[in-house]
């Protein structure tokens, strides 16, 4: 049996036992469910690393870049600049600058796009992640008028006890 079906067959019991537990209905389901949620994260950190190693030491070797394909999957290269650290305050002030120049026809002087359109086109350059909800109540303004709102959802934070190596 070859790695990659080894991992597949991990990968199934792990389901079946996810699939046990939808129909289980006795006193040891929980704590059955709270270990198998420590064992997939374990397993999710082990993957990640593992991933980020293979990523290296492809990266490092001798390989042109040039996209990979076979009758199981394609890879292809995508490189960007992680930036980070963005002064917000003098970027939206300098982009803020330049829409409200632009906002000046330059033959009359005339404002020619209220207070208004120009903070919307201010969105055509930055995307905010999201926006400071109680800020937002502050003001008076209901932030769930202006999206979708999801049921809650509680995340599980598992941490091991054991020191890493």
């Amino acid at each position: 049996m070859g790695l990659q079906e080894e991992v597949q067959e991990a990968l199934e019991r792990l389901d079946s036992a996810i699939h046990y537990e939808r129909t289980a209905d006795d006193p040891e389901q929980t704590v059955r469910l709270i270990h198998l949620g420590f064992i997939l994260n374990e397993a999710k950190k082990y993957v990640t690393s593992l991933q980020k190693e293979a990523t290296e030491l492809l990266l490092g070797s001798e390989w042109d870049q040039s996209p990979y394909q076979t009758r199981q999957f394609s890879m292809e290269t995508k490189t960007g600049q992680p930036r980070k650290k963005w002064d917000h305050k003098g970027l939206a002030s300098q982009v803020a600058k330049r829409i409200h120049d632009r906002s000046i026809d330059m033959d009359t002087g005339e404002l020619v796009k209220s207070a208004e359109e120009q903070i919307q086109e201010l969105l055509e350059y930055a995307s905010p992640s999201y926006w400071r909800v109680t800020a937002l109540k502050e003001l008076g303004i209901d932030p769930d008028d202006y999206c979708e709102v999801l049921d809650p959802i509680t995340n599980l934070i598992y941490r091991s006890n054991q020191k890493d190596g």
